[in-house]
């Protein structure tokens, strides 16, 4: 009798995004984001399928009045799960990043959040958008989030809309070359497109990495999206091919 040999799990790639639909988000810039996030899904589903090694996952956070979890309040799910059950988001209050930053640190942790799977996953994508200024206390939970060792090795990126502050969002990334910017609405649904599948694709096609490896560059793998960014040229409608190698 021939054994069959086991299948090796794919390792976990955690794709998370922070929204925010404050009120300030309410119309067109919203619905661009929504039809950007109903377009970005089906090209991760795309990923899962092409790729037998590593496996996307999905979180969908919101932040207005407090942060909420969307998608992800309890596991990562697929983006085919995702894209079944998605619902247009809605506008309305204030813009709580502080909040959103503390939430997400308490889910990068391996205890018990995303990354119990942590000996099987690749570094997290970890995306922002915004459209404002907080109105809490920002600094506070983004200096608690920047201690947390899966956000230090995570692909950190940011699209900002409008009167998006660059210098919060370039603070967020640690990187200037993943922080773009728009004030048009259909331009906006093809940046956070754009960033979103190609920081998805670069993590996608990584190996296993631990937030406590001594030898580490945490910056590595913004700065390959980065890089990958600028390789593109900001062809915001570019088809990435599976097989570039970034």
């Amino acid at each position: 009798m021939v054994m069959k040999r086991p299948e090796i799990p794919r390792k976990m790639c955690p794709v998370i995004f922070l929204l925010d639909t404050s009120g300030s988000m309410d119309g067109a810039p919203l619905g661009a984001v929504n039809r950007a996030i109903e377009n970005v899904l089906p090209e991760l589903i795309s990923m899962n399928n092409d790729n037998p090694d590593n496996e996307i996952k999905v979180a969908v956070m919101t932040f207005d009045y407090d942060a909420k979890w969307i998608v992800g309040e309890t596991e990562l799910l697929s983006p085919d799960d995702v894209s079944k059950s998605w619902r247009d988001l809605k506008a309305t209050g204030y813009t709580s990043m502080g909040a959103a930053f503390r939430a997400l640190n308490d889910k990068l942790s391996v205890s018990h959040g995303f990354m119990q799977r942590a000996s099987g996953s690749v570094a997290p994508v970890l995306f922002l958008l915004s459209d404002g200024e907080p109105t809490d206390d920002y600094k506070a939970g983004l200096q608690i989030l920047q201690q947390n060792n899966w956000y230090k090795i995570a692909v950190r990126v940011a699209v900002g809309y409008g009167e998006a502050n660059y210098d919060i969002l370039r603070e967020f990334t640690g990187n200037e070359g993943t922080v773009l910017h728009t004030n048009d609405t259909d331009e906006l649904k093809n940046t956070i497109r754009f960033v979103a599948v190609t920081s998805s694709r670069v993590a996608s096609q990584g190996s296993s990495v631990s937030p406590d490896d001594p030898n580490a560059n945490p910056d590595d793998n913004t700065q390959t999206v980065a890089n990958a960014l600028q390789n593109q040229g900001g062809n915001l409608n570019a088809k990435l091919d599976p097989e570039d190698d970034f």
